[in-house]
């Protein structure tokens, strides 16, 4: 996890980033200022970090079609301007 502030979640991890999307956090942006590393920006919520946390510790559970589903469209916006 990067920096996180009132407004905005920031994950360079991108599992945990496809999570969130499935979980139903907007995604705002994504920042290819690193070209290594994407940084994946999300809206934050009151009740977005408990789902966070439950992620980082096993806790969670999730819809496998809608995770795939998740990690895909992640994908497709990561490297759409790129091809």
């Amino acid at each position: 996890m990067k920096n996180s502030n009132d407004k905005n979640l920031m994950f360079s991890d991108f599992y945990l980033s496809a999570f969130c999307l499935a979980k139903g956090i907007r995604l705002i942006n994504i920042d290819r200022t690193n070209p290594r590393r994407a940084l994946f920006i999300f809206d934050n919520k009151k009740d977005n970090q408990s789902l966070i946390e439950d992620f980082m510790f096993g806790r969670s559970k999730i819809e496998p079609k809608k995770f795939i589903s998740a990690i895909k469209e992640l994908k497709q916006l990561l490297y759409q301007d790129y091809e």
